[in-house]
């Protein structure tokens, strides 16, 4: 896919560059959750293609395995552990925040909201020792009073998971999310909104209600 795009004269630039000046030929490259696996895939794809890396991670997993999530039913993953994160961070990867425990924030107190927000942020400071302004939405799900509270919490940038569109507000901006089932076709319907865009919005809109499966797995494990 990387491939792809870059032969398509896609420049695959960093989140920041992509949110301080944003053109139809540069994207930023995010993963959600952070797992594992990255730590060995990454390095690679950065010595070959130079993209610059965005990875999103749920603070209070840091090291640990995903059985906060229904898919660990079927694989159970780890999330990168602090040696990789600080690994990664040294070739360019920026780590925003996914929230602390990974609930859907506008289900939350003010309290608790407050919490997920200053925690995450504060732990991958800590981390890194960088400052933190980007969080994507654990579920893409942000109301107006979840973003307020993120801009109160220091972020400047936060991200959903429906399609971007033109106006969108930097605390609850679009990305084209893509899964395991994409190609290279329906990647290019996605960006360059082909004749089949609105399916893929659509697929897309579905792929992401299932995650909401979480929650009830979550309540009925008491996790």
């Amino acid at each position: 896919l990387i491939s792809y795009l870059k032969a398509k004269g896609f420049l695959l630039d960093s989140l920041d560059a992509v949110m301080d000046g944003p053109s139809e030929k540069s994207l930023a490259v995010s993963f959600d959750d952070g797992y594992e696996h990255l730590r060995d895939v990454l390095p690679r794809l950065i010595d070959e293609y130079g993209i610059k890396v965005t990875i999103f991670i749920p603070t209070a997993y840091i090291g640990k395995e995903n059985r906060w999530d229904y898919s660990s039913v079927f694989q159970v993953s780890r999330h990168l552990d602090e040696p990789s994160i600080k690994e990664l961070a040294l070739l360019g990867v920026t780590f925003g925040s996914h929230g602390h425990s990974h609930q859907s924030l506008v289900r939350l107190s003010e309290k608790k909201l407050r919490s997920e927000l200053e925690t995450s942020r504060k732990t991958l400071e800590d981390i890194t020792g960088e400052t933190k302004k980007s969080i994507s939405y654990p579920f893409g799900s942000a109301d107006r009073k979840v973003m307020d509270s993120a801009g109160e919490a220091g972020y400047e940038c936060g991200f959903t998971m429906r399609f971007p569109v033109a106006g969108d507000h930097p605390l609850a901006t679009g990305r084209f999310a893509v899964y395991g089932f994409d190609t290279n076709f329906t990647v290019r319907q996605k960006l360059s909104g082909g004749r089949l865009y609105t399916v893929e919005r659509m697929k897309a809109t579905f792929a992401n209600k299932l995650s909401a499966g979480t929650g009830l797995y979550r309540w009925l494990s008491g996790r």
